[in-house]
């Protein structure tokens, strides 16, 4: 009903139920939100939901936030110090970086920075 106010969807729209059925949910939740132009999403607070969490466990859903908003409305976000119970700053950014190692630079500037300083309008 409003779509000139930007909208940003927190913490990859936390995919707390882990098993087929609530992933599934979930990515179709993922899918009609990013119909919907003005909304985007932070790639964040993954710790929450895969307190175990490894590059590869966190992979599909990185890679699914990003293929449902495109690198124009996807931006990698972190949750600390809330987060720091799950990892390290340093280990996320760095599973970040290995997920998209095969993007285009122009993509992953906008992942890591770009499209947080247009979105925000810093």
């Amino acid at each position: 009903r409003h779509p000139d106010i930007p909208m940003i969807v927190n913490h990859a729209g936390l995919p707390t139920d882990r098993n087929d059925i609530g992933m599934e949910r979930w990515r179709i939740g993922l899918r009609l939100l990013a119909a919907q132009p003005q909304v985007s999403i932070k790639i964040s607070g993954l710790g929450i939901t895969d307190r175990a969490w490894t590059p590869d466990s966190i992979r599909p859903t990185v890679l699914e936030c990003i293929d449902a908003f495109g690198t124009e409305r996807a931006m990698f976000a972190s949750d600390f110090p809330v987060e720091s119970v799950h990892g390290t700053f340093d280990a996320f950014y760095s599973a970040f970086d290995a997920i998209t190692a095969d993007f285009s630079p122009n993509e992953r500037d906008r992942l890591f920075a770009g499209n947080a300083e247009a979105i925000y309008r810093l």
